[in-house]
């Protein structure tokens, strides 16, 4: 039976949505770890005391007397925050002659922030970006140096692929992948055995259907999926590509799937709220960006979650040390029958631009440089970026421990899987947020299948309309 979920505005989920699959590390949602969200609250009300420390932090000189000195901005929670900070202080230790300022928040705002930065030229000298904002960002203005112009910094171990895909604009390279992530299925090993559920590899919504069943009838209580508006809307995404091999919403601003295969999808949520594939959408929400980890994951009441492998260590972390259950793995997104396209998105975890601004474009560079190629820099960034984007440094980190196999394995076997690279009307945030409504609307209960095909229409054909007109 499906519990009585939890009733939220639909402005309340349009706000959460385009933080959640606008942000790093999210699609599927955000592009954070649990164990990053976790600490957002926190980390937040500490951004003024990091900047008025960087503030009085004393200018260090060069050998030739001239001190150096240049920002470097980043969102994310406690996880990003320390390995940041040990990977400045690592690099200022062996380059006495700079000194660099870090600035640092959560990711709610980040955005915002950033574009008024970039519009008033008072942007950091280095900053991260999230890989959706890259084609509006490259449009409003002349923000970022050409990276394929400096000799400083080595780019030809990265995939050309995805800097074309996600870093080159007018024949310019504005910005470098930090790391690499792709949509996939974490599960809790233990939990499925204990409910009978084999898990080899990919499976078909219709076999998680049916396991879901089988747990459910077991235990009640129990899930299969944990699942936000923000895991749901990226599903039902990935659901209409792989139903229709193409995109979402075309290139001329119209609806690329028919309401016939709408419909298809809008019965598979109405299906899985009511045998127990996803946890109430209502329960799991409360947990979106909260401090407070789904207690259903943790308690082994949840099989798994689909989300970016940037996420494992997070959520094998919480099952390994609250419940001692402790034996995640990561499995492919799930397909349907048929599918027209693979079920993963790759994507890069979030990317670094230097202003044009910049006073110390080469100080800038060599430490882009020291990041991005240096073995001793993977080590310290360990998981926070999902997987390194040179093979180098993902070799490196392996080797040194502070990456698990299991997501580097991931990324590797996405490259199989490969989803149609979105184009940039599917990810307009106004759409998005409207679709998540109308999909919230039968995950709740409060319209039939039918009944949100014909508003789900009606609504996106609207704002479609709207936004091709700005």
């Amino acid at each position: 039976m499906r519990k009585k979920s939890r009733k939220i505005t639909a402005l309340g989920l349009s706000v959460c949505l385009i933080a959640g699959l606008l942000g790093g590390c999210g699609s599927g949602s955000k592009e954070q770890t649990t164990t990053e969200q976790a600490a957002e609250s926190s980390e937040a009300e500490s951004v003024q005391e990091t900047k008025e420390a960087a503030e009085s932090a004393p200018v260090q000189e060069e050998g030739n007397g001239e001190a150096v000195s240049f920002r470097y901005e980043w969102w994310g929670g406690n996880a990003t925050h320390e390995a940041y900070t040990n990977l400045h202080a690592t690099y200022t230790e062996a380059n006495p002659g700079v000194t660099i300022e870090p600035e640092y928040s959560s990711f709610d705002g980040y955005q915002e922030k950033l574009m008024t930065q970039l519009a008033g030229g008072t942007v950091a000298d280095l900053f991260h970006i999230d890989a959706p904002w890259m084609p509006e960002l490259a449009t409003r203005g002349d923000y970022f140096v050409d990276l394929r112009q400096q000799d400083i910094l080595n780019v030809g171990d990265l995939d050309e692929g995805v800097l074309e895909q996600f870093c080159t604009f007018d024949g310019k390279l504005l910005a470098v992948p930090m790391g690499l992530q792709c949509l996939c299925m974490i599960v809790n090993r233990d939990a499925a055995e204990k409910y009978g559920i084999e898990i080899d590899g990919q499976m078909t919504w219709d076999e998680i259907f049916a396991a879901s069943e089988k747990l459910h009838a077991q235990n009640p209580d129990a899930y299969f999926i944990m699942g936000d508006h923000g895991h749901l809307l990226v599903t039902v995404y990935a659901m209409l590509k792989q139903m229709t091999g193409t995109q979402v919403f075309n290139d001329d601003y119209t609806i690329a799937f028919t309401k016939e295969q709408l419909l298809q999808v809008y019965e598979w949520v109405q299906k899985a709220y009511e045998c127990g594939t996803y946890e109430p959408l209502g329960d799991a929400d409360l947990y979106y960006g909260s401090a407070t980890p789904n207690p259903k994951w943790v308690n082994g009441e949840c099989i798994a979650v689909l989300c970016w492998n940037s996420e494992f260590a997070g959520y094998s972390t919480l099952i390994a040390e609250d419940c001692g259950l402790g034996s995640a793995d990561i499995v492919p997104y799930p397909v349907i029958e048929g599918a027209k396209q693979g079920s993963a998105d790759i994507r890069p975890t979030y990317l670094v631009g230097i202003s044009k601004d910049t006073q110390n474009l080469d100080a800038a560079l060599s430490y882009l440089e020291w990041q991005l190629n240096s073995a001793e820099a993977a080590e310290i960034l360990g998981s926070v970026r999902a997987v390194p984007s040179t093979p180098t440094q993902q070799q490196a980190a392996v080797e040194a421990g502070v990456l698990d196999e299991a997501v580097t394995k991931a990324l590797n076997d996405a490259y199989a899987n490969m989803a149609e690279k979105e184009n940039e009307v599917t990810k307009n945030s106004e759409a998005m947020a409207a679709f998540t409504d109308e999909v919230s609307k039968v995950a709740y209960g409060m319209a039939t299948p039918e009944e949100a095909v014909e508003s789900t229409f009606e609504v996106l054909t609207e704002v479609l309309e709207r936004v091709k007109a700005e």
